[in-house]
């Protein structure tokens, strides 16, 4: 029924969360932009698409889920040059990737000896990619109106304005 907003249960919205901080979010942000790309961009898809944060809690899900799985094999295979990783990151000024390259390089070895995971080159996670998705399409993707009238002819004719254009103000 339109309407009649649907709230949805507090069930339906509890979630692990990812209790991290942000300078362990830097550290691993390209790792986690490549192992989780697809349910990202699925969800920012389906946000876009609906206009409705409600109608993507399914993809939000899948998201937080793929979160917590990476960050769980980090700490199973990869903890401790991770942890100095990050730890390098939170301590430098201003959370400054340039002062923790041997720490990074450690930790991307790590990753790709233990767990296969190539670090993405600079400028890779940013492209342009297509979404091939299993939702269907909304009925009105873009929420667009129906497009207005136009403006119905002028009766009668149209004379200047005896006092001048209102678009010059000051006019002496």
């Amino acid at each position: 029924m339109p309407g009649v907003l649907r709230v949805p249960p507090l069930e339906e919205l509890d979630v692990q969360e990812v209790a991290v901080s942000s300078s362990v979010l830097k550290a691993a942000a390209h790792h986690y932009g490549s192992q989780c790309d697809r349910p990202n961009k699925e969800f920012m898809l389906c946000r876009w698409e609906e206009k409705d944060p409600r109608r993507c809690l399914t993809e939000g899900r899948k998201v937080n889920q793929c979160a917590i799985d990476f960050f769980r094999s980090i700490r199973t295979h990869c903890a401790e040059p991770f942890t100095t990783y990050w730890t390098c990151i939170d301590y430098s000024n201003k959370q400054e990737l340039r002062h923790c390259r041997k720490q990074q390089a450690a930790f991307d070895s790590c990753v790709l000896d233990k767990l296969g995971w190539v670090r993405p080159d600079l400028g890779d996670l940013s492209k342009v990619t297509k979404v091939k998705t299993d939702r269907p399409l909304p009925e009105n993707a873009y929420h667009s109106r129906p497009r207005p009238e136009p403006n119905p002819p002028t009766e009668g004719e149209l004379k200047p304005s005896a006092l001048g254009s209102r678009l010059f103000f000051w006019s002496w």
